[in-house]
């Protein structure tokens, strides 16, 4: 007799709370990882989140086999494939952690109809699950600061430390397994490890999450190269696929509070918590309000004229706007599946309202090519970006470009992704256009920034009827 782990965004052995209890059933554990056909061939999947998901495998598999086991892969519709292994494997329960995703939630609430045996179901991938953090109307919060305040108050589970032994799994002998897929090798993608997630947490902690609300902005060619650069966690990879707990990441963040000397150092520590927040909170908005991944949390944006202009939105992914940093950041997504957080700002803020292009089109393709794609905190995201979400930006905020480029981009981050820009001054990167002779080979904005903002304001303007007097650009 046996029980089976299904590991779906918990990659990881360590920490990993449903895996941990089945380990401590006193059964064998069996554990297995579907490639989910519904997921695979999803127009939202990407080659490249593929790929790290794929190396991600082959390490969880190399970890396990240290155990004396390996990972039991299988392909297809879980629906199917679930109920069919455990019957060949005379299983007694199968045990989980929760996924909150509408697609995750009907299929899980598909597979519970049909298992004859218990299903154990465990919140792991928040630290407070969604069900667990309401207003004293009882009802889910739509707003990040009262959210993060009562979200603070609750006590956060603690990082498991079971010990882990061989024969706590089942050895797996004669049981037939799909071969482990083989990951694109042209593609430059990070090391998927628990050891890799665990080194750049280390990394950061002790180098600059100290002074993570002055670094937190910058734009880096390359943050998975060794010595890492500084700035960011660089984590949210790992997070989205579980090579890293949450708990993992909270636990050393109030850690370094306790040896935290100057306010500054405790400020910084405090604001990287809080981007653990927000990504709790947009998890907790999509269980709540599943609409959001299809259509806008405010529901009076659904009638918004957006141009949508499909030769403006090519330019846009292509990298080829004309404005270096919105087409840096896009190239360095299409070729390394990331991008800088304050880089994901601008660009949105420049499709939805220079371009006026509806935020789903960049929702998806964000998806398609972010190796830390995450439903969630993307969908989030964007939709904070177009001023139609939860606690959004308010619709008459809108960057520019090029004052954003100024204050954030380092113009050796704009020639590395922009290669026709690489004979240019410091002082004219921002906006080559403006140059007595522009560089060859690279386009003119497809948009007067100017221009583009009055439009969009009047587009909200005729929606609204009465705002607010708009406020400069950020």
């Amino acid at each position: 007799m046996s029980v089976i782990h299904w590991f779906r965004r918990d990659l990881r052995v360590q920490d990993n709370t449903a895996l941990h209890a089945a380990l401590k059933s006193g059964q064998p554990v069996v554990p297995v990882f579907i490639l989910d056909e519904g997921i695979l061939k999803s127009p939202r999947a990407g080659a490249q989140r593929a790929v790290f998901l794929f190396h991600a495998l082959q390490s969880l598999d190399d970890r396990l086999r240290s155990y004396g086991t390996r990972l039991l892969l299988r392909r297809g519709h879980p629906q199917q494939i679930l109920p069919a292994l455990v019957e060949e494997m005379g299983a007694e329960a199968v045990y989980l952690n929760a996924d909150y995703s509408p697609y995750a939630r009907a299929r899980d609430a598909t597979i519970v109809s049909m298992l004859t045996i218990p299903l154990h179901v465990y919140d792991d991938v928040m630290l407070i699950p969604p069900q667990a953090v309401f207003t004293k109307q009882g009802k889910p919060y739509t707003v990040f600061t009262p959210y993060r305040k009562t979200w603070s108050l609750q006590p956060k589970p603690p990082v498991s430390t079971l010990a882990i032994s061989a024969g706590m799994f089942h050895l797996l002998t004669n049981i037939a397994s799909e071969p482990l897929p083989t990951p694109d090798a042209t593609l430059s993608l990070p090391e998927a490890s628990e050891d890799a997630a665990h080194a750049f947490l280390d990394a950061f902690v002790s180098q600059d999450l100290r002074h993570y609300a002055t670094t937190r902005n910058h734009l880096v060619i390359n943050p998975f190269v060794i010595p890492r650069p500084e700035g960011s966690s660089y984590l949210s990879p790992y997070l989205r696929l579980g090579l890293l707990s949450p708990r993992q990441a909270y636990q050393r963040a109030q850690a370094a509070h306790e040896t935290a000397s100057t306010p500054d150092e405790h400020h910084s520590i405090d604001t990287w918590i809080n981007e653990l927040a927000w990504r709790d909170f947009y998890m907790q908005v999509l269980y709540h309000f599943p609409h959001v991944l299809t259509r806008d949390f405010k529901p009076q944006y659904g009638t918004l004229a957006w141009d949508n202009d499909p030769a403006l939105l090519h330019a846009w992914q292509a990298g080829q706007t004309g404005y270096p940093i919105i087409d840096a950041p896009m190239r360095q997504m299409n070729a390394i599946g990331w991008m800088p957080n304050r880089a994901r700002m601008i660009v949105a803020s420049f499709l939805c309202k220079d371009l006026l292009i509806h935020w789903k089109a960049g929702e998806d393709y964000f998806m398609q090519h972010l190796i830390d794609g995450d439903p969630a905190a993307n969908n989030g995201g964007w939709q904070w970006a177009a001023g139609t979400g939860t606690d959004a930006q308010p619709f008459y905020r809108i960057f520019n470009p090029v004052t954003q480029s100024q204050n954030f981009a380092e113009p050796e981050y704009l020639r590395f992704w922009l290669p026709e820009l690489k004979d240019v001054a410091d002082e004219d990167i921002h906006a080559p256009w403006m140059m007595a002779a522009p560089p060859p080979g690279y386009p003119h904005p497809i948009v007067d920034h100017a221009q583009a903002r009055e439009h969009t304001l009047a587009v909200f303007r005729q929606l609204r009827h009465t705002v607010k007097d708009p406020e400069e650009d950020s």
